[in-house]
Formats: structure tokens, C-alpha cells, sequence
């Protein structure tokens, strides 16, 4: 048996309708309005403008999900480059975690900004430099001002950002979990 189909609704932001009225008049009107084509584009990027400042979520809502290894709510990049993070995958047992960023097509020599998120909403800031294809690793607590003594248990957020002076865009979000 076949999944049924599942069929959904999208409206028009308000902006769009406004766009297809003004067409329809102007065709009515004999005057020369946009083509279908210019049209299309104007629906296009006011729908997608619209969509997506309703859909991205607030950097500071990120949290890690152990289960998963991934961050929600999902949040995709604007920032140029091919990323990866680490972080330990396996419970930490000690008083520190090594985490790091890089950027696969070492297109990037900049500072950026990371910050961690403690089990009790806490968080805890630092930077660390992005040279070519190198990790830019930092460990936690130590390499940051303020660090707590020891290491919780619970799940800790990491996230990366280009750095205040770059106009602090989300990179990436990982984390790790104290046990």
C-alpha cells in the first residue's frame, strides 16, 4: 500500500497579493505593468523573505541534543565556508572538553567567537583564530574568562559565530555532555 498524499496549503504574504492585484489592474487598464516573469520574481523573493525571517530560530535558543549529536532548533549558515565542528561524542569524565572548527575549503583567516552554554543556562565566552584548513580548537573550561572550577553533569551547547568585527553570524552549534 502507498503513502496517501499529503497535500498543503501555502498562502500568500500579504505583499504578494498586493503585487498580483496591482498586475490585474494594470492589465485591465491596458497600461504596461510587469511581465509574468518580472511578476514571478516579485513573488518569488517576497514570499522566500518572508518565509524565512518567520522560520530562523534565535541563536540563544540553540541546545544540543546528545541523542541526535545535532542542535535544535535547526539553523542553517549564511556564513561562506564548508564547516565542520568537534566535540567529544563519548560522555566526559574529566574537567575539560576539547572542541574545535574548521573550515574544509580553508577560504578563512579570521577570529570567531564561541560560546557555551552549561547545563544550568549559564554561558561562557571566548575566540580562538581560523587559519586555512587548521582547527581552531579551544578547550572548556580553561580558555575561557570566567570558566567554572569543574565540568557539571549534563549536556553543554557550543556554539560558533564570526566575531563581533565579521558581524557575528551563526556558524555552527555542537556540544558535548558531562557524565
Amino acid at each position: 500500500m502507498s503513502e496517501p498524499l499529503r497535500i498543503t496549503r501555502r498562502f500568500l504574504p500579504p505583499a504578494a497579493i498586493a503585487i498580483a492585484g496591482s498586475l490585474a489592474l494594470t492589465a485591465c487598464g491596458g497600461g504596461s505593468g510587469p511581465s509574468q516573469e518580472e511578476l514571478e520574481e516579485m513573488l518569488a523573493a517576497d514570499g522566500a523573505s518572508a518565509s524565512a525571517a518567520a522560520d530562523l530560530p534565535d541563536v540563544s535558543e540553540l541546545r544540543f541534543a546528545a541523542k541526535s549529536v545535532s542542535c535544535e532548533p535547526r539553523m542553517s549558515s549564511d556564513t561562506a565556508g564548508a564547516w565542520e565542528t568537534s566535540a567529544p561524542r563519548s560522555k566526559v569524565s574529566g574537567d575539560s572538553a576539547k572542541i574545535g572548527l574548521r573550515d574544509v575549503e580553508g577560504a578563512t583567516e579570521t577570529s570567531v567567537a564561541v560560546s557555551v552554554l552549561d547545563p544550568d543556562e549559564k554561558r561562557y565566552e571566548t575566540t580562538a583564530e581560523l587559519s586555512g584548513e587548521d582547527w581552531a580548537t579551544v578547550t572548556f573550561p580553561a580558555d575561557f574568562a570566567n570558566g567554572p572550577d569543574s565540568l557539571g553533569k549534563g549536556t553543554y551547547t557550543v556554539v560558533w559565530s564570526t566575531s563581533e568585527e565579521d558581524g557575528g553570524s551563526f556558524i555552527s552549534c555542537d556540544g558535548f555532555t558531562v557524565g
